[in-house]
């Protein structure tokens, strides 16, 4: 104990003596002249040297001052003390203060991963907010119609804004709307920023393919007429060894000179596909995404602002019915919030391939007008079927539809594949339908033309035309195409109607043609704090071009109300089942061919890779619904934060849905809160008796404490169940008496779930977040957060731990690092009979423990 007291009296001491010391680069001349051994004059010439010269890096540096001699020194060192001083320009400065929002946007996945780019420019080189168009405004992240009204309607009498205080005094505008905007906008003078810009940004991911995926790819591919169970090596995954497929890699570069021009070039390798360096310049250029553009401000040509880009480009406009090119689906995407879509053109470096659009685009905007025009043309990966049935898939047979591929082999290694499959002794399933890369040319021109006669309104007008070098068909003899045992043809349902209504560039309705025509208007106006907004499209066919209602359609319209602490959101959307638009990605709640073959039929697909056609589906499903949302602070201690109701009917089997979640917050005091989660979902609420119902729901309960240093500490329980009705050969025998077989009405699968969340901070420039989660499950699952990625867990039971290590490791050189370790216990798909069951009455073998240890590293250089 005397030792300890000891040792902290020694460190209070030296720590007086550091405190004491005077600080060579904070210092003022006042305090440099308290220093004993120096003269006025001796101070005046350090003062100077740090003002005029540098700061200092070390004591040393005082023998360059001509009136310091060796003495001097020797005096001065007990005295003094130099703390590290980095100089910086405004814009490293500026990075120092929003790094915390340049990590969020650093790191996201999925839809905003493009646009994430372009927010981050905006907060390195923000912009007048005096100088902005509607449409400018609105692609901020979180900000609404009603918000950017509030502010032109200032702007444009010449009530100029002039500070963030100013800006909240503009009526109108809500406080979230104001916040947001800070960081990305100036008043007065543009703070002072550099020039050139780089940014390179590498990632490397080895997480295991997702359980459906993995199932698609071990299913086999030979099926024997006698019902001789397949082995391994007769399936996909066992062709291709993929069990030791390498991890993705992805390598994205940007250059932006005075936030006018811009380049960009990403190159992407999926897990198993080949890397960057062992690619040549043509895989680069063909497998790559690649643009370069200017945009002018509005100084430069009086009332006019253009874009220019060439190369890959995203084009998204209105409410995302006619065009908007992304590989990636979000359900119940809203357009608000965190679910925000950037209208216009911008360059295009995100991951999507299958849906990237390649050419060149002009963006034009004067006073109240706004002209788009852009041409694209690429090669696309489509499912091609024999067609002319000479017993090979070639390039006169036709294609069937567009297909996202998780892994894209070569055509080469799935032709091999194929023939392998073929040729294999007893084989009775000949593969006539498959995917090929880059099959596909599609041609693309569209344009999109919006006139606002004033602030807030607005009508516009968006098409395109696709032309191809191949015909789309849907064949009439689809059920045996798809399917490749004639026992499985029961199981094409009513549902299957999702795939029979793809579109077709030859039927007996219009004839031949070699192109897909999509057109449709949006509009939005402000009233007060109310914004109306929607949109109609039309997909040609052999309708008149000029008359509304004689073609496939689709419609959606939306309100949105805000108050202080309220708003109010409803979206009703009407999307006809014919409606076969492969840029389409509007609100839904389910992406295309849900409940279809290529969801639910691995096992009995003629190809398993069709899985990929639902897996990687970007598409709405075809369905008609309303959906409500709202948040409401009722005191300032609880929170509705989220609550929202979707009633809806899916096209293609008029099944009825309902699904509604509320999340309420409790905050006794700013660091302690309570939070409460419940979903409920039925399908088929409007039928009892109809065997598909089935009603799902989830509660959590979370508990958050924050602690200093924005530290946080996060614990959570789950608990979900499922009730749905049995399957069929369940009821072979029900309730017999005597029988083996036991009468049931309802299957109830459920699961629970516990997890810690932390979150620490070892300074400002290093953190760690980690989680520790374990489950129980009786067949069911949960979805689970882990920092920027979300993880599925579908088995019996299990835990997991991972932890996210962000480093800023110099000013311009940013560090992810994650480690996931999990284990747990599941069943291993490898055999399925269906009409006879074997001997030890197992479809599946027993329960296996599987591990996964999982790593993930992003590097950001900014410079």
């Amino acid at each position: 104990m005397k030792k300890l007291l000891v040792i902290l009296l020694l460190m209070m001491f030296i720590i007086s003596i550091i405190e004491a010391k005077v600080d060579l680069n904070t210092a003022t001349l006042e305090e440099l002249k308290t220093l004993l051994p120096i003269t006025e004059q001796q101070a005046a010439d350090i003062y100077d040297y740090r003002f005029f010269n540098s700061f200092f890096q070390s004591i040393f540096q005082l023998r360059e001052i001509e009136s310091i001699d060796q003495e001097t020194l020797n005096l001065l060192k007990p005295l003094v003390s130099v703390s590290h001083y980095d100089e910086k320009d405004e814009s490293a400065k500026r990075r120092d203060d929003i790094y915390y929002l340049i990590e969020r946007l650093g790191s996201n996945e999925g839809l905003q991963e493009g646009m994430s780019d372009i927010w981050e420019d905006y907060l390195i080189s923000p912009r007048n907010i005096n100088k902005l168009a509607f449409s400018d405004i609105l692609n901020f992240p979180n900000t609404s119609p009603i918000d950017v009204a509030a502010i032109l309607n200032r702007v444009v009498h010449g009530d100029s804004i002039s500070s963030y205080y100013d800006l909240r005094k503009s009526p109108g505008i809500s406080y979230y709307g104001a916040k947001n905007l800070q960081n990305y906008i100036y008043y007065k003078e543009q703070p002072e920023v550099r020039d050139l810009y780089f940014d390179y940004q590498l990632k490397y991911n080895d997480s295991p393919y997702e359980d459906n995926v993995k199932e698609m790819y071990m299913e086999s591919m030979i099926r024997y007429a006698d019902g001789t169970p397949s082995v391994k090596n007769q399936s996909y995954w066992g062709y291709f060894n993929m069990e030791s497929d390498r991890a993705s890699m992805m390598n994205k570069l940007r250059m932006r000179y005075k936030n006018q021009f811009k380049a960009g070039f990403l190159y992407e390798t999926p897990k198993g596909s080949t890397q960057i360096f062992d690619s040549n310049y043509r895989n680069l250029y063909e497998e790559g995404k690649f643009y370069v553009g200017y945009e002018n401000n509005l100084e430069l040509l009086g009332n006019n602002f253009i874009k220019v880009y060439a190369g890959n480009f995203r084009a998204t406009f209105g409410e995302g019915l006619v065009m908007e090119n992304t590989d990636s689906y979000s359900p119940r995407k809203t357009g608000y919030g965190f679910n925000k879509r950037i209208t216009g053109i911008i360059g295009d470096i995100s991951r999507t391939q299958e849906y990237a659009l390649r050419g060149i685009a002009l963006d034009w905007k004067r006073n109240n007008m706004n002209a788009v025009v852009f041409l694209s043309s690429d090669k696309k990966d489509a499912v091609v079927y024999d067609s002319n049935e000479n017993g090979e898939l070639d390039e006169n047979d036709n294609i069937l539809g567009y297909i996202n591929l998780t892994n894209r082999f070569s055509n080469d290694e799935l032709e091999e594949a194929e023939e392998f499959f073929n040729d294999y002794v007893g084989n009775e399933n000949q593969v006539k339908i498959a995917p090929r890369l880059d099959v596909l040319q599609e041609d693309i021109i569209g344009g999109h033309f919006e006139y606002s006669p004033f602030i807030g309104t607005h009508i516009g007008v968006t098409g395109y035309e696709a032309t191809y070098d191949r015909e789309f068909v849907v064949p009439d003899e689809l059920i045996e195409l798809l399917i490749s045992d004639i026992d499985y043809y029961d199981k094409w349902k009513i549902t299957d109607n999702e795939i029979t209504s793809m579109y077709s560039t030859n039927t007996e309705e219009y004839g031949d043609r070699d192109y897909r025509r999509v057109v449709g208007f949006d509009w939005r106006t402000v009233l007060n704090n109310t914004s109306i907004q929607g949109e109609y499209a039309e997909l040609q066919k052999d309708g008149d071009l000029g008359k509304i209602g004689d073609d496939p359609s689709a419609l959606i319209i939306s309100s949105y109300t805000q108050f202080d602490n309220l708003y109010l959101l409803t979206i009703y959307r009407d999307y006809d089942l014919d409606f076969d638009n492969p840029y389409h990605r509007s609100f839904s709640e389910s992406e295309r061919f849900d409940d279809t073959v290529f969801e639910k039929m691995t096992y009995g697909l003629n190809n398993t890779l069709l899985n990929d056609m639902y897996n990687n589906s970007a598409q709405p499903s075809a369905e008609k619904g309303i959906y409500f949302e709202t948040r409401y602070q009722f005191h300032r201690m609880l929170t509705l934060t989220k609550g929202y109701l979707d009633i809806w009917e899916r096209k293609s089997d008029a099944r009825r849905g309902v699904r509604a979640q509320v999340n309420l917050e409790f905050k006794p005091i700013h660091q302690l809160r309570f939070r409460l989660r419940h979903k409920h979902q039925v399908k088929r609420y409007d039928d009892e008796m109809e065997r598909g119902k089935s009603q799902a729901d989830e509660t959590e309960l979370k508990f958050i404490t924050y602690l200093s240093n924005f530290d946080k500490l996060q614990l959570g329980y789950v608990y979900a169940r499922v009730l749905q009705p049995p399957y069929l050969s369940i009821l072979s025998n029900p309730a017999e008496p005597g029988g083996a077989d036991m009468a049931q009405a309802q299957t109830l699968t459920d699961g629970d779930m516990i997890y810690l969340d932390y979150t620490h901070n070892f300074n400002k420039n290093l953190k760690v977040i980690g989680a520790f989660a374990m489950w129980y499950s009786n067949g069911g699952s949960f979805w689970d957060f882990e920092d920027i990625e979300l993880d599925f867990d579908l088995s019996d039971r299990g835990y997991k731990t991972w932890f996210n290590i962000h480093s800023r490791i110099a000013d311009n050189l940013f560090l992810s690092l994650k480690y996931k370790y999990k284990k747990f216990i599941t069943r291993e798909l490898e055999f399925r009979y269906y009409n006879d069951i074997p001997e030890s009455g197992e479809y599946y073998f027993q329960r296996v423990e599987r591990e996964e240890n999982i790593v993930r590293l992003q590097l950001d250089w900014k410079f």
